[in-house]
């Protein structure tokens, strides 16, 4: 039996943590905030991605039903305005819900790792080269959108700017995507379980009268009057087209920090739950994991390049392309959902269980 330390309490460690404690580890969790569920200035939160929630949940090792992941009823998309309404289904799209709260995914991974016999140290923050250089090997560092460790481990990393907001708002789930010139990325504005959590990113700071745009739009648009907006900063590894890495000097790496978020989209919430797995395997079976790990973000340089065209184009380009696709899917879902459904497969953590 070995003693395994895993740096962070999100999903890739907390997965990671179950893994670890079932395959007969003891498992210490470093977590630097005081509680479950994350950074509680951006939780609650809802995010929405793409999932088979019980073939995934097979490969992590427990289920994964509501309501902690729901399936998501409606995708609205709103491209420069115009709305395009897609069933959930079609998309494989769910609903998670981020944060401290009994209905988050995160309640359900901790509890999960108590009862497999893991321990948590809360308060703990690693903020230095040093900080990390200190701990033991096959330490698995799952530290999400904070920049320490990037600068700390060397890896390189993207700045990501923009704002969130957070108020009550009760009905079925569903996800609305806007692309607009509000930025060059996209904004989505989600809900589940009571919640409704938007965000809007970029990689450069965004002005307030974006979001106050933004949030006439929500009010008018959808009904939803958000009581709080605040502002957001954090970092992903997307920097690099070789940004995955399973592996930095005696460390392991998992969730964000491993680059197994798409490039394109962000989706975070799969990935990072297939790479706990992956970054507990590394434990005890170094080329297994990395194996794995290749296989799953072996379409990652396809997305990257795509992005980076995509950032390129100029409004008018994008709003042409994008309601020249959505307008097609719509019309003839049944010739285009098979070049859906191999895109999907592309993204880290959907599909290749």
């Amino acid at each position: 039996m070995r003693e395994v330390t895993i740096v962070g309490a999100g999903l890739a460690g907390l997965v990671a943590a179950i893994n670890c404690a079932r395959a007969g580890h003891r498992v210490r969790v470093l977590e630097r905030f005081e509680r479950i569920g994350g950074d509680p200035y951006t939780r609650p939160a809802v995010d929405v991605t793409p999932m088979d929630p019980e073939r995934l949940g097979r490969f992590i090792g427990m289920e994964l039903q509501p309501p902690h992941v729901t399936p998501t009823q409606e995708f609205v998309v709103y491209v420069y305005g115009k709305p395009y309404p897609i069933p959930g289904w079609q998309l494989y799209l769910h609903s998670v819900e981020r944060g401290s709260r009994p209905t988050s995914i995160d309640t359900l991974l901790y509890e999960t790792a108590l009862e497999a016999g893991a321990e948590f140290e809360f308060g703990v923050s690693l903020d230095s080269q040093g900080d990390f250089a200190q701990l033991p090997p096959n330490t698995i560092v799952a530290t999400g959108l904070h920049v320490e460790p990037f600068l700390s481990l060397r890896r390189p990393y993207q700045d990501v700017y923009g704002f969130i907001g957070k108020t009550r708002h009760e009905g079925p789930p569903r996800i609305m995507g806007f692309f607009d010139r509000y930025t060059k990325y996209y904004n989505y504005c989600a809900n589940a379980n009571g919640v409704a959590f938007a965000l809007a990113f970029d990689g450069r700071p965004v002005p307030p009268s974006i979001r106050d745009d933004w949030d006439r739009q929500l009010r008018e648009w959808e009904g939803i009057d958000f009581e709080q907006w605040l502002p957001h900063e954090g970092v992903v590894a997307t920097k690099r087209i070789t940004s995955p890495c399973l592996y930095a000097g005696d460390k392991i790496l998992a969730g964000t920090l491993a680059g197994m978020q798409d490039p394109f989209f962000l989706f975070g919430v799969q990935s990072s739950l297939v790479s706990g797995k992956i970054a507990a395997m590394a434990v005890d079976d170094k080329e297994r994991a990395w194996r794995l790990f290749a296989s799953f973000t072996s379409a990652y340089k396809y997305s990257w390049l795509y992005k980076q065209f995509f950032d390129m184009q100029p409004h008018f380009a994008r709003r042409l392309g994008l309601r020249l696709g959505f307008g097609l899917y719509l019309k003839q879902r049944a010739l285009i959902q098979p070049v859906i459904d191999v895109a999907l497969k592309s993204l880290p953590g959907f599909g290749r269980y």
